[in-house]
């Protein structure tokens, strides 16, 4: 039985001009993961990390503080199909006309614009709105990935990870949360596609989510896993 754990990115840059940066925090969640793992004597087989710069940025953190402790982190193999879904980019390229036809989004962008200590809340608020329509396939967007492709690309580099991986092994992968909903979702057989993009939502910076593998087999054992983390220091975006 192998066991594979996935990685969330630490915390990128909300709201600010270029998201795919760990913010000054997220880099200091990417070193207590990295110290968490070295102190419970963590060895991984096999290392897998997505293409984005956030889970690139992850993983290095945490190969440094392997590397201070002389521990080997195996050379990472990089996959394509541990992007995040297009979300965020589908949702700046919509939200224009949805705030013109949706009174909710409407009247939230309106409390933002007379109160902007409220940006993070109704901007999060209309993200939520515009992913149960976008994954229901209510909202299609010219240019944009569905979330249809995107649970196929993830299912696809999932299968890539379980056949590459060794009886026994312990490998580590670093990706994203809705990646890692995802792929919960194939563990549980979940196929109401609103509850398996709400798990995003859930999913914390640098938790982890562990999986068993045989053969026949591919079960969740834990998930959101965030023990290296005090309170002030968990964050979800």
């Amino acid at each position: 039985m192998s066991k594979l754990y996935f990685f969330r990115h630490a915390q990128a840059s909300y709201l600010a001009e270029n998201y795919d940066e760990l913010s000054e925090k997220g880099k200091r969640q990417s070193a207590a993961l990295g110290k968490y793992l070295v102190d419970k004597n963590f060895h991984f087989d096999k290392i897998f990390v997505g293409p984005l710069k956030r889970q690139k940025h992850t993983f290095e953190i945490v190969a440094d503080i392997f590397s201070n402790n002389k521990i080997e982190m195996p050379k990472p193999v990089f996959l394509n199909e541990l992007k995040e879904h297009s979300g965020t980019e589908g949702v700046h390229e919509a939200m224009p006309k949805l705030i013109e036809t949706v009174p909710p989004i409407k009247r939230w962008y309106a409390e933002m614009k007379a109160n902007p200590a409220l940006r993070k809340r109704n901007t999060l608020l209309s993200f939520q709105y515009f992913m149960d329509e976008w994954v229901e396939g209510n909202i299609e967007i010219e240019g944009i990935e569905s979330w249809k492709d995107f649970r196929g690309i993830v299912k696809k580099g999932l299968h890539t990870i379980l056949e590459n991986t060794g009886k026994g092994e312990t490998v580590g992968t670093f990706t994203s949360g809705g990646t890692i909903s995802s792929i919960t979702a194939e563990a549980l057989n979940i196929r109401d596609e609103k509850r398996v993009a709400a798990m995003n939502f859930s999913v914390r910076n640098t938790s982890f989510s562990s999986f068993l593998f045989s053969k026949s087999q591919f079960n969740l054992l834990s998930f959101n896993e965030l023990p290296h983390l005090e309170k002030e220091m968990i964050t979800f975006v």
